[in-house]
């Protein structure tokens, strides 16, 4: 690249040939010219990928190629961004092949130890870029790296006029590419804030409608509280009026109780269940201890006791298996799927006074097993029968 410096310089030497002269100050112009463009079509870019595919096209037209290519590999993010121009295929980066390409051109480059946003040229482009995996026939490409985890290249096909690429078009476009460096490094910052702003936004969305459903929710206890409230009240005055209970006044007590109690246990998200899960699930098939104990001398059966390991320990049936409801998951997994076989017949058995162990294990089994029956009395219709053989 042609410093302003260096134009007096040349000048003051070649002052007899004029001619060397204006072409020196032509290309300064050029050069200057050419950077004024692309800070004014990349400033109000906000987008790393628009930014990618403007800054190919200005290079292209400025170099004259109808073939192009610009890759950036954000090792840190594992992320790659790409455009080209005039490729006979779009190349599918990833991580893997962009560091392939990357390792390849830094092993023929001018300088192998690149420093942040600094640039150098591939030296043999067609060897690192083969045009048979890439689509593009590459006459002149560059490496550059912003960070130690970010860096691309840029490659030009042959210029359309089939000219060889002089020096000062090389330096142009390794002063491009330092420029659009700077342009990039402040895109991807922009998008970065954005980004946090967006979540920012997002979490005050949330919190906000957190508020609101608190703010409801404090309504409607307060609703209850004034309701509340009321009804003490005209239970005094029924008092006052009566000086003693009437029963329909005491009926009248607990209706407005019960409706009360109910309406507040439905709007609470951790109500209490009126009613049981299991009320209206149907029963598991059943069979009784004697054909348990005849299934059992055949061999084809795996018995379950649902009940709580301390009654378990306490008397079982010989070989049956413990799977107490809470932990069926777990257990399950350890102890009696390994056991189970296609078409063997589980039976399970648990049933006390005043729980039904037996049908909650055996629902949960039926979900993973088709033969499931539950044994009638627990166990103590099975020392029944045992006693009387």
């Amino acid at each position: 690249m042609i410093a302003a410096g260096d134009i007096g310089l040349s000048v003051e030497k070649t002052a007899v040939f004029p001619e060397e002269r204006d072409k020196l100050v032509f290309q300064q112009m050029y050069y200057l010219k050419t950077l004024y463009e692309l800070t004014a079509e990349l400033s109000p870019i906000t987008s790393s990928q628009k930014l990618l595919e403007s800054f190919l096209l200005m290079i292209m037209g400025v170099n004259g190629s109808a073939q192009a290519m610009l890759m950036i590999c954000d090792r840190r993010n594992q992320q790659v961004m790409s455009a080209n121009r005039g490729a006979r295929f779009d190349m599918d980066w990833t991580v893997e092949s962009a560091e392939k390409y990357l390792y390849r051109g830094f092993q023929t480059a001018e300088n192998r130890r690149l420093a942040p946003m600094s640039v150098t040229f591939i030296g043999d482009p067609h060897q690192v870029f083969p045009e048979l995996e890439t689509g593009l026939d590459v006459d002149i490409a560059l490496l550059f790296m912003m960070d130690d985890s970010l860096l691309g290249v840029v490659g030009l096909g042959a210029a359309i006029d089939g000219r060889e690429y002089k020096l000062e078009e090389k330096d142009i476009l390794s002063g491009l590419t330092a420029n659009f460096m700077v342009f990039l490094k402040n895109v991807r910052a922009y998008e970065t804030v954005q980004a946090l702003n967006d979540d920012l936004f997002r979490t005050n969305d949330a919190l906000r409608q957190t508020i609101v459903d608190l703010t409801d929710a404090r309504q409607q206890i307060r609703l209850l509280e004034v309701a509340g409230i009321r009804l003490k009240e005209l239970f005094h005055q029924k008092i006052e009026q009566v000086g003693r209970f009437r029963a329909t006044d005491v009926l009248l007590f607990l209706v407005v109780s019960t409706l009360l109690s109910l309406l507040f246990n439905f709007s609470n998200p951790n109500g209490i269940a009126l009613l049981p899960e299991d009320t209206f699930r149907e029963p598991a098939p059943q069979v009784d201890a004697r054909s348990v104990r005849q299934l059992l001398d055949r061999g084809n059966i795996v018995l379950v006791d649902a009940r709580p390991a301390e009654l378990f320990n306490l008397g079982h049936i010989p070989n049956a298996v413990n799977i107490p409801a809470p932990l069926f998951d777990i257990i399950y997994s350890m102890k009696l799927a390994p056991r189970l076989q296609l078409g063997q017949l589980v039976v399970v058995y648990g049933r006390t006074f005043s729980k039904r162990y037996d049908e909650e294990v055996a629902y949960r089994l039926l979900q993973r097993h088709d033969d499931v029956k539950v044994m009638t009395g627990g166990m103590a219709a099975w020392e029944k029968q045992e006693s009387g053989r």
